[in-house]
């Protein structure tokens, strides 16, 4: 029952950008605007650090023309996010060194069943995926946030790894940010719970939760390389 709840939640919370639809929208204010832009501003230098000539970049969504959603729960929604894909580019000196050996070396199993967990393996390592959404009320998570394992990254209020990972490849990080400001891990429901300062529908920005999917090495290398600090620049002061 506790994981049916906790998988509830994270439909609840990340599945709605195709529901966005059936909220009352609006247009946003002058203000709103301003903590928009100063968000995307700050995030696309953020996510421009992933790009390796490595890896193909595809910017599966932006946020352009956005609308508020109107929430009784937190200070600004609106109905885009930002989600960027990557795969392994073809001649590249990951694909010579790492793929190319590997489907070698595949090619050459004949036990169906290891051959094929041989390739899944393979395919994790040539995909890799970046979420970001804002002024999350609740994160959900498989497994609270453990500072004696999860790696720890200048800027974020916690990073954790998790087991779910709707990407289908590698592995799955959370990285969320809060200007320092702590939630708390709710267990029953596998939620870490966030309280907001600012009033409902209010031109600020207090939270954000990147979700890192894809190749364990890429990922553990974008955690040691990126600027993680700036993130926080993109939050309400």
């Amino acid at each position: 029952m506790k994981r049916r709840i906790g998988m509830l939640a994270l439909l609840c919370v990340l599945v709605p950008v195709w529901m966005f639809g059936l909220f009352a929208k609006r247009q946003p204010t002058a203000a709103e605007d301003k903590a928009i832009e100063k968000y995307v501003q700050t995030m696309n230098k953020v996510l421009d650090q992933f790009a390796s000539p490595d890896w193909d970049q595809h910017l599966d969504v932006t946020i352009e023309h956005p609308m508020v959603n109107i929430m009784d729960d937190r200070p600004l929604d609106i109905d885009q996010l930002l989600r960027r894909t990557y795969d392994v580019h073809p001649g590249s000196k990951r694909d010579q060194a790492m793929i190319q050996p590997r489907q070698q070396k595949v090619a050459l199993i004949k036990d169906a069943a290891q051959r094929d967990l041989q390739r899944a393996q393979l395919e994790d390592l040539k995909h890799l995926q970046v979420e970001v959404h804002f002024n999350m009320l609740v994160v959900p998570m498989m497994s609270g946030p453990d500072p004696k394992h999860d790696p720890k990254v200048p800027g974020a209020t916690f990073v954790h790894q998790d087991r779910n990972n709707p990407f289908g490849h590698g592995v799955a990080y959370i990285l969320f940010f809060s200007n320092g400001r702590a939630g708390k891990w709710d267990d029953p429901n596998d939620v870490y719970r966030n309280k907001f300062i600012h009033p409902p529908n209010s031109p600020y920005i207090e939270n954000l939760e990147i979700r890192i999917y894809g190749s364990e090495d890429r990922v553990h290398e974008l955690l040691r390389k990126i600027d993680w600090k700036q993130v926080n620049a993109a939050l309400t002061q």
